[in-house]
Formats: structure tokens, C-alpha cells, sequence
């Protein structure tokens, strides 16, 4: 007994030491660009050992891991541990922590393993996650023996067989082509067809563009790397699923046709069981959920696109075909809150939405939840449009998930599941796996025309994170002796300009958040945009708040700040070092909104402070448009980056008048904010091949409410110009065009017409012009 108990203490004593024995786990990942299909379509990716996702990491709690990246592409790379707790330098952020991986190089990761859990890996240079740079991590706790249920690891993410800085470029130039692609596209007849002409004119009385929770339409939905996938359960077999999302911008439903999953860890830290019937996961999180798969059938578990575009799909099971039930589309017409003279011709876009910059700076939006337009309770008045079910809607931190579908297991298809490994047939899609996202009409998808349409975060069918309901297992509450440094910050954006911001600026060297070790550091965050955020903090672990005292406040790497809302998190400062601090849907941490945080203390590396530069760098973009008709052609080029605009537009005709006329504007532009910006330029006019007049402009560009888009200039011969234009959609590829001119030199000039958008490059446009009557061509967008 006494060398039982002994030998028992020996065992105890080496799993509780396990450095001393911790065993090293190598892996070696290459990453190369090769030529892959999977929309039908081939292009060019970028793959991890050949395969996208690549491959499955495992390792144990206390383990050293030592992974070998080799860079077999011709641009620089960086390979990123998502959530894990690693020193700075191999935390892998060019620039930040480390130098970027080079053409042909290889890096050596090497660090141990401080936690367990579910987690992902994916590139930090530049677009590449969005081409095929990812990979999920699994690191089972120390001491662990055998897996207690059987798990499944199923890594989400999206897909475009365009290439990513095309995608940006188009975000950029403020194309409205993605939302028509993907059936979200809104218009005065869509909203008439709900009876939501009032919501139509309110938000352009605020100014604000077309709502969307989504910026890119996408070819594909992908689970492990396909748009469907079958995986193996036995008849009322309890399954872990280990579920990453990685996307590059897509949030995800998900929803399992057998019955409510419970979830028993968030972005790998264990939580009390929570049972959810439908769970929308942010982008770069992680859940691990345990569900049960009934006997009768191949049930699904979904991944439904937040915007409703389309979805991926994972089979389990054996038999008939039981899909999960559809999300309903989110309702892009319904606006929020109180609308006065105040917020219709506020200064700034945050005025314009009830969230000045004073009254953030006072306070008044520090508790987390959601803000401003104060009536969102009023809401729930709404009159019923489609499936919305306002009557009974409940606020986005308790929604009634019993609601939605409580009853029996969803029927099964009529045909039936091959077996034997075999996926099943693409029925529950279209022929190009998307749901609508493909279904153009003569005049265009419209987001009225979906089947069920329901308030984000406010109906129950679609549900926002469940944070409030979420708690640790074991407290994560601080000691109260501890010192507090709060941070604020807003989260703001330009959807015209598409640059992401933190407190009013995009990512600039000056722009770094200072800590101090030994403190409690609370970022107060105060999102004052339409989209969601999914913030994310390199090197820690956070609590988030929900604005009540709770010891067992869930601890997440990544977090959503929803639309017009707070969120508050805190951390401890114990992790000395610079890391990154950003939104993680990739197009906005690309176009601005991250922070470095910094420890003051930390002395980084000289050689990467040099570099640092290019991590600050301005990308420009440049774009163009020409309209060429039987009686006059326009058109105009852009060069622009985040802080100014340069431009040349010019107008010539030749109908009705006794020479081909013309006119060039040359422009530089300086945005203020959304809403304004200062010009100064050079106008020159002329007839056939001769410059005639050419004056120095200076002036203000100002978007009015109604969506009216205003110049006024003073020029140096002492005359004045004043312009308006407006573009009303009738539907989401039919526009109704006009713009009135006032100059003292030439006096009135106008025109009128349609644009009927074709595809992303072309458009048919019939116009009126008060000089050159009317005429008939296209329009041609490069």
C-alpha cells in the first residue's frame, strides 16, 4: 500500500511538472501559390502544405512546439498563433514582433504551450488569409489520457476566385456591386414593397449609405476547406465539434437540424454548459460545442452567411437527408432610433447618429450595450414586414431561442444519403451553392425580395453572441487592490471612402495604445458604425464585461462589437511587449482600424522599429469611369489613399453646338469627414483640340441629407460654381440620375437620366443634357 500510494505521488508529480518532460512537437509548413478549383472555376490560392485549409496542429498542454515555416511564394509571408499566449517575438505580425518571412526563407516558431484548447493559425501579411492562409490548432490539456467523447474539427471560412486587392480596390472606389451580386441591394421600390419608405427617407436624411452587415459578395461558403462535407456519427452518438471561424469578413449561423448544441468553450476556454439552438459566431472565434446526433438520418450542421448569401454545410449521420432550416435574411430597411433636426445636419457622421464626439468624450456611452437612438425599445411597434415578428422580439442580449424552432427534428429530403463516406448530393442549394446570391432578375436582387426577413440582433431567428449568457467555470474576477487604466474607443468608418478607424483615425505610427504591466487595462469600445466588429488583442486573454458584477465574466481572445453598441473587456497586464490590436474582418484592418499596443516599459527590437514604416504604409488605389453616348462623353479618373484624392473629370460635346466643346477639372481633395471636404483644382475649358480659359478653383465638397452630393467653388477671375447630384435607386441595377449647375461664367446647366447596371464593368445609360439634349451609350468602369 505504501508503494502504491508512493509511485501514485511520483505519477501526480511528473504530470504536474511537465516541463521537465515536456515532449518537443514539430511540424513543417510550407507555403506556396498553386492553382486550385473550387467554384468550378480554377485560380490561383495560396496553400499550406498544398492544401487550403492546411493542416491540423496538434498538441498537449506543456508541450514545446517548434514549427518550421517555409516562404516558397515570391512575396513575404507570416504565420500568426491565433489566441495563443506566446512571446512576442513569435507571435508573427511583420513588423510588430517579428521580420516578415522573405521570398524562400524559413522561420523557426519555437515556444511552449501555455494553455489548451481550440484555436487557428493564419497569415498576417497583407490579403493572404483571404487566399488560402489558415489552419486550425488543437491543444488537449495537460494529463489528459483519452478523449472523452469523440470530436470532429471543422475550421469555416469564405471564399472569391477574385483576387483580394481587386476586391479592396473595388470596396475603395465606393461600388455599390457586391451588395446587387449578392441579393442585399436596396431601393425605392424595394422599400415601398415593404412599406418602408419611411425607413428609405430617414437614412438618407442621415446621410448614411445603403445598410449592409456584410462588404463582399462571395463565391463560396467552405467547411474544412469544401462547400459541403460528410463526417462519420453513430445513431445518438454526443459529439465534440471543435469550430473555428476563418474568414476573412464572414459571420456565421450556425445550426444543427438535430437539436440544440450546448457550448462548453469559447475561443478555447472552457465555459458552464450553455444550450443554444442557433449561435452567431463571429469572425476569428472559436467554440467548441457538444451535440447529439439522433437515429434516422444525415443531419446537418449549417454555416449560414450573417448576410444570408449563402451557407456551407456539414453531414453527420447516416440516411434521409434532415437539413437545418433557413435563417431569414436580415431586414437592410429598417432604421433605428429617434431621427431630429439635430441629426440631420450634424458635422459629423457620429453627430448624425446621436454619437458626437463630446458625448462620447463625457461618457455618456461608457456602459456596455446598445447606444444612442435612444427609442430602439420603440421597435418593437413595428408593423410586421414578412417574417419579422417585432411583436415578441426581445433585446439582442436575451433572445428567445425557444422561439425559433423548439419542435421535432427537421423533416427529411426526400431523397435519400449514399453512405459509405459519399457526400451527398448538392440538393438543398442552388447549382452555385448560394443561397439568392446568384438569382439576378431583370432589375436586380433586392434584399425586400427574400421569402423571410427578420432585425438583426433584435428577432430571435437571428440572434447576436451570446456573451451575457456566457461564464467561465472558475472565477476571472481581479483583485481590487489591482490599479485600473480605462481606454477608450470609438470605432468609426468612411463606407464611401472605405477607410476603418480607431478614435477617428486609421493606423498611423503616432497611434499607439500605451500600458503599464501591473495594471488592469479596460478598453471601452464604442462601435459607431452599422457593421459589426470582431476586435481582437494579440498576447492576452480579456474579460468581457456585460455590465453587471460577475466574477466568472467569460475570457475570449476576440470579441464582436455589434452595430450602435459597447462593449467593454479587460485585461491584466502581465504580458510585456508590442502587439497588435485590431478588427478582424480583413478589408477593414487593411484599410485602418488597428492600434499597437505597447508596454512602456518594452524596448522593441531597433531593426523592426525601422520597419515599422511599411506596417503604417498608405496603399494608394486608383480607379476610373467613362460614359460614352451618341451626343457628349464624361467620365473621370481617382487616385486616393486614406488622407487624400486626386482627381480629373471631364465633360465633352458635341450636339447641338457648332465646335466639339469640353471641360477638365483637375482636383486635390482633402476629406474632413464623411460628410466634407476641401478641394482646390484647376479648370480648364475648351473647344476641339484648343484650350481656351483655365482658372485655379478652391472650395468645400459637402454630402447633404437625402444623400446629395454638393461642390461650391470660388475661382481666381472672382466667379463662383454650385453643383448638386443625386442618384436615387428605383431598384438595386436601375438608377435615376440628375445634377444641376450654377456658374456665373456659363450660368445653368443640367441633365437627367437612367443607368441600368449590367454587370460590374458596364452599365446602359440614356441621359438628358440641358446642352446636348438627349442621348444613349454606356458606361464603362475600370
Amino acid at each position: 500500500m505504501r508503494f502504491s500510494l508512493a509511485a501514485l505521488l511520483v505519477l501526480l508529480g511528473l504530470i504536474a511538472a511537465p516541463p521537465l518532460f515536456a515532449a518537443t512537437v514539430e511540424y513543417d509548413l510550407v507555403i506556396a501559390e498553386q492553382e486550385v478549383n473550387l467554384t468550378g472555376h480554377p485560380t490561383t490560392a495560396m496553400t499550406i502544405n498544398t492544401t487550403i485549409p492546411g493542416p491540423l496542429l496538434r498538441f498537449t498542454e506543456g508541450d514545446l512546439a517548434r514549427i518550421r515555416v517555409h516562404n516558397g511564394m515570391a512575396t513575404e509571408t507570416s504565420i500568426h498563433w491565433h489566441g495563443l499566449l506566446v512571446p512576442p517575438g513569435m507571435d508573427g505580425v511583420p513588423y510588430v514582433s517579428f521580420p516578415p518571412i522573405e521570398p524562400g526563407a524559413t522561420f523557426t516558431y519555437e515556444f511552449p504551450l501555455r494553455q489548451s484548447g481550440t484555436y487557428w493559425y493564419h497569415s498576417h501579411s497583407g490579403l493572404q488569409e483571404q487566399r488560402g492562409v489558415y489552419g486550425a490548432i488543437v491543444i488537449s490539456p495537460r494529463g489528459s489520457i483519452a478523449q472523452e467523447v469523440p470530436e470532429q474539427v471543422i475550421l469555416f471560412s469564405d471564399w472569391t476566385d477574385e483576387d483580394p486587392h481587386a476586391v479592396l480596390r473595388t470596396l475603395k472606389r465606393g461600388s455599390d456591386w457586391f451588395a446587387v451580386a449578392k441579393g442585399s441591394g436596396q431601393s425605392l421600390l424595394g422599400a415601398a414593397r415593404l412599406g418602408m419608405l419611411g425607413d428609405f427617407l430617414k437614412r438618407e436624411l442621415q446621410r448614411m449609405p445603403p445598410m449592409d452587415i456584410a462588404d463582399v459578395a462571395y463565391d463560396r461558403f467552405l467547411a474544412n476547406g469544401q462547400q459541403e462535407i460528410v463526417l462519420p456519427a453513430a445513431p445518438d452518438q454526443t459529439l465534440r465539434l471543435r469550430l473555428v471561424n476563418g474568414s476573412a469578413t464572414t459571420y456565421f449561423h450556425l445550426e444543427f437540424a438535430g437539436g440544440p448544441m450546448t457550448i462548453v468553450a469559447a475561443d478555447g476556454q472552457e465555459v458552464e454548459p450553455l444550450s443554444e439552438q442557433r449561435l452567431l459566431m463571429a469572425v476569428a472565434e472559436t467554440y467548441d460545442v457538444l451535440i447529439k446526433v439522433p437515429a434516422g438520418g444525415a443531419y446537418e450542421f449549417r454555416a449560414t452567411a450573417h448576410d444570408g448569401s449563402g451557407f456551407a454545410s456539414v453531414w453527420l449521420g447516416e440516411g434521409s437527408l434532415r437539413p437545418a432550416p433557413d435563417v431569414p435574411r436580415p431586414n437592410l430597411y429598417q432604421t433605428m432610433g429617434h431621427l431630429g433636426l439635430k441629426e440631420v445636419f450634424a458635422f459629423t457622421p457620429a453627430g448624425g447618429m446621436g454619437m458626437a464626439d463630446e458625448a462620447v468624450a463625457a461618457g455618456r456611452f461608457d456602459q456596455p450595450g446598445m447606444m444612442s437612438m435612444h427609442d430602439m425599445a420603440t421597435m418593437a411597434d413595428t408593423p410586421n414586414h414578412g417574417a419579422m415578428d417585432h411583436s415578441s422580439a426581445t433585446p439582442a442580449s436575451e433572445p428567445d431561442h425557444g422561439a425559433m424552432h423548439a419542435g421535432p427534428p427537421a423533416p427529411a429530403m426526400a431523397h435519400g444519403h449514399g453512405g459509405h463516406g459519399m457526400p451527398p448530393p448538392l440538393s438543398v442549394m442552388d447549382p452555385n451553392g448560394k443561397k439568392g446570391a446568384a438569382d439576378f432578375t431583370l432589375l436586380g436582387a433586392d434584399a425586400a425580395g427574400a421569402p423571410d426577413l427578420a432585425m438583426d440582433g433584435m428577432a430571435p431567428a437571428r440572434p447576436w453572441p451570446p456573451y451575457e449568457r456566457l461564464r467561465a467555470t472558475k472565477p476571472t474576477a481581479f483583485a481590487q487592490d489591482k490599479p485600473v487604466r480605462e481606454i477608450r474607443l470609438t470605432l468609426d468608418g468612411d463606407m464611401e471612402r472605405y477607410v476603418w478607424e480607431m478614435n477617428n483615425a486609421a493606423l498611423a505610427p503616432d497611434d499607439t495604445i500605451t500600458i503599464r504591466g501591473g495594471e488592469v487595462t479596460r478598453f471601452i469600445m464604442i462601435n459607431r458604425t452599422m457593421m459589426h466588429h470582431p476586435m481582437h488583442l494579440h498576447g492576452h486573454f480579456f474579460r468581457v464585461l456585460s455590465g453587471r458584477e460577475d466574477e466568472r465574466a467569460p475570457l475570449k481572445h476576440t470579441v464582436d462589437v455589434a452595430p450602435m453598441a459597447t462593449t467593454v473587456i479587460e485585461f491584466y497586464t502581465d504580458e510585456p511587449g508590442d502587439w497588435l490590436f485590431h478588427c478582424h474582418l480583413l478589408y477593414h484592418m487593411e484599410s485602418g482600424m488597428a492600434r499597437i499596443v505597447h508596454y512602456e516599459d518594452f524596448a522593441a527590437d531597433p531593426a523592426l522599429l525601422a520597419g515599422r514604416a511599411k506596417l503604417h504604409q498608405n496603399t494608394w488605389f486608383a480607379w476610373g469611369e467613362a460614359a460614352l453616348l451618341n451626343t457628349m462623353t464624361e467620365g473621370g479618373l481617382t487616385l486616393a489613399d486614406r488622407h487624400q484624392i486626386f482627381s480629373a473629370s471631364w465633360e465633352a460635346g458635341w450636339e447641338r453646338v457648332e465646335e466639339t466643346e469640353w471641360e477638365t477639372l483637375l482636383t486635390w481633395e482633402r476629406p474632413l469627414n464623411t460628410f466634407f471636404a476641401l478641394f482646390v483644382g484647376l479648370d480648364l475649358l475648351g473647344e476641339r483640340d484648343e484650350i481656351e480659359h483655365h482658372r485655379g478653383v478652391a472650395g468645400i465638397s459637402a454630402l447633404l441629407p437625402l444623400m446629395v452630393e454638393s461642390r461650391a467653388w470660388l475661382d481666381v477671375d472672382g466667379g463662383a460654381r454650385v453643383s448638386l447630384e443625386k442618384n436615387l435607386p428605383l431598384t438595386p441595377r436601375l438608377k435615376l440620375t440628375g445634377e444641376a449647375e450654377y456658374d456665373t461664367h456659363e450660368k445653368w446647366e443640367g441633365s437627367v437620366g437612367l443607368a441600368y447596371l449590367i454587370n460590374q464593368p458596364l452599365s446602359l445609360v440614356g441621359r438628358w443634357h440641358s446642352a446636348y439634349q438627349w442621348g444613349v451609350g454606356l458606361e464603362l468602369r475600370f
